[in-house]
């Protein structure tokens, strides 16, 4: 899981917290006119944890793919900027991946996880990466990057 996913997730969620059950104090002590405080609170917490929840399935599902997944060996096609996402005005980079499913004969084109700093050289000696994919559905996979892509400081 991301870093920046558990500290976003973990502040949203405290947040969250600080304001919804005092708010609920002040909404059972005051009445009504306090409404505002459990209801920024409610929603920070359910942002919050709706984040750490998300960040889980993602990572449990690439945990599964790897374990009981298919490892191909897909071809490197090269890195690509990830047009969809943008933060503080930059764009990740994803590596590229080609293979050919053997059973049906199509190309699939597999992307890996966003990379914040260019990974250029260090897939330049490589001509292949591991990818995991579901065999019943290729277009399930994941790219296994690790120990070939360091972690960013």
């Amino acid at each position: 899981m991301d870093k920046f996913i558990k500290i976003f997730s973990a502040v949203f969620t405290l947040m969250g917290a600080l304001f919804f059950f005092p708010g609920l104090y002040l909404l059972w002590r005051f009445g009504i006119a306090v409404i505002a405080f459990p209801l920024v609170g409610f929603v920070f917490m359910i942002v919050g944890l709706s984040f750490l929840l998300g960040a889980r399935a993602a990572a449990a599902k690439l945990r599964k793919l790897r374990e009981t997944g298919e490892r191909i060996d897909a071809d490197i096609i090269g890195v690509q900027w990830n047009t969809t996402l943008r933060v503080n005005g930059q764009c990740p980079l994803v590596i590229c991946c080609q293979a050919v499913n053997p059973a049906n004969g199509k190309v699939y084109v597999f992307r890996s996880k966003n990379v914040w700093y260019d990974p250029t050289p260090f897939i330049e000696h490589l001509t292949t990466l591991p990818v995991y994919v579901d065999a019943a559905n290729w277009k399930r996979y994941a790219v296994d990057t690790d120990g070939i892509l360091p972690e960013q400081g």
